[in-house]
């Protein structure tokens, strides 16, 4: 078999809205399908709880985050080596071809009826296939660097180191903020889906990183930090971060 032949690299793509597999829908760093919790440790004495007052430290805007370069992984790079993604591709098809045959649902049954499959192995196959997909975008990569090479990469990991050490933010799919993104960050957005619908006829999933309370409240200025899972692997790029600029819709 040639590395990167047609056989290999000749994925369908698709015409409609369809998006890429969300790896993050259960989690930053899901592997078991749960949702990750960060709790605090907290030391007890004789059953009774102690619990240590916390050093107030001042609370980061996102974008003062974005700033200071926590998210940015700087070492960050991408393994477009022929050889690794053949095998990489070739072991996530045997480990496909461990899963039993599935079954299709024909008109009129219910889900029930054939015992569908759901939870790790539905959720296993759809990260294999995903995998499959993104090692296989990266024939492409190329062709698209001075797109991909505009905005950081970060990890799931170093969102997460975020997240704990500012309990003020959270992080969520980005529909929620879009009526008042700005043009900048709408520009953004098109113009990674549009490389993304060019690789695999997929577009991307936006999330935001942001104060928790602007996921409660929606009639005031917002400044979240915009975020999009790459087509290249389980990664995301960081596409910006936007405060005063933000539009509040009440001003229009």
């Amino acid at each position: 078999m040639k590395l990167f032949g047609k056989e290999l690299f000749n994925f369908k793509k698709k015409t409609g809205g369809e998006k890429m597999w969300d790896f993050a829908q259960f989690g930053l760093l899901n592997v078991n399908n749960t949702l990750n919790v960060f709790a605090e440790e907290r030391p007890t004495v004789r059953g009774i709880q102690k619990i240590k007052k916390a050093v107030e430290k001042p609370s980061l805007t996102p974008k003062e985050i974005l700033k200071l370069g926590s998210l940015n992984d700087n070492n960050f790079s991408i393994n477009i080596d022929p050889k690794y993604i053949n095998e990489q591709i070739t072991l996530a098809e045997e480990k496909l071809g461990l899963y039993p045959k599935e079954k299709k649902i024909k008109k009129g049954r219910r889900v029930e009826d054939i015992g569908w499959e759901v939870g790790p192995v539905k959720y296993g196959r759809e990260e294999l296939r995903s995998i499959i997909e993104k090692l296989g975008n990266r024939s492409l990569f190329h062709k698209f660097k001075d797109t991909i090479k505009k905005y950081p990469h970060t990890t799931s990991a170093l969102i997460e180191k975020v997240l704990k050490d500012n309990k003020h933010l959270q992080y969520a799919i980005a529909d929620n903020f879009v009526p008042d993104f700005p043009s900048d960050a709408v520009k953004a957005m098109k113009e990674y889906n549009k490389m993304c619908m060019d690789i695999c006829g997929k577009k991307t999933n936006f999330y935001v990183l942001a104060k928790e309370e602007d996921f409660q409240k929606q009639n005031k200025r917002r400044d979240p930090i915009l975020m999009a899972q790459s087509p290249f692997g389980f990664f995301w790029q960081i596409l910006g971060a936007w405060d005063e600029e933000m539009i509040y819709l009440g001003d229009l």
